[in-house]
């Protein structure tokens, strides 16, 4: 679990999935909105159309948030970004997810330069 600093809101939720800017990945859509104040602020979302068992969708969100705190000390601050994560990242490990959120951050500009030039 993220820390509570780092974590969106519901509120905000919304906010980002009608006005945010949208990056696809075959395992996830990630929605951004940039220019906000404080640190990055994430949130996983994942529909009972994904899969019906709790334990599986907790699973996933699970092994994205520790792909993503992995990560946190590389990324700048001020994004606020929802993870609408898809049915195919359901059976990958978390080497995959991590790769996939990785190069996701890259393209969106997420990372500070001295990591961009490191991958």
């Amino acid at each position: 679990m993220l820390t509570k600093k780092h974590r969106l809101p519901k509120k905000k939720i919304e906010k980002v999935k009608h006005n945010g800017r949208h990056f696809n990945t075959p395992f996830f859509t990630l929605v951004y909105l940039t220019d906000q104040k404080g640190s990055s602020q994430f949130a996983f979302v994942l529909s009972k159309r994904v899969s019906k068992k709790a334990t599986v969708r907790n699973r996933t969100k699970r092994l994205i948030a520790s792909s993503v705190r992995e990560i946190m000390t590389d990324l700048k601050d001020g994004f606020w970004l929802v993870f609408l994560v898809r049915r195919a990242a359901l059976d990958q490990d978390k080497e995959v997810l991590s790769e996939a959120v990785w190069e996701a951050f890259a393209k969106i500009d997420l990372l500070k330069k001295d990591e961009k030039l490191s991958s």
